[in-house]
């Protein structure tokens, strides 16, 4: 398990948006709220996956909504790139 920060991971997705991050929080839904097609998606996930030097089978995020899952995932799942 990782030691993830949730501000610095939501500050991670509101540069990449535009969105304020105090208007992210785990119920965000990354397709409504932050209006993200899939290859949005995928784009976000690099985004973080590099900034945050995590590697994660992006066959994993793929299914993901809401960025709480995200965050889960990544604290759960991610494995550090070397």
């Amino acid at each position: 398990m990782n030691n993830l920060d949730f501000n610095q991971f939501k500050q991670i997705i509101s540069d990449y948006v535009g969105v304020d991050s105090s208007e992210i929080n785990e119920e965000t839904d990354v397709y409504e709220d932050l209006y993200l097609d899939s290859l949005g998606l995928f784009g976000l996930g690099s985004e973080i996956t590099e900034t945050l030097r995590l590697n994660i089978p992006l066959s994993s995020v793929a299914s993901i909504s809401r960025v709480g899952e995200m965050f889960d995932l990544l604290n759960r799942e991610g494995t550090p790139i070397e």
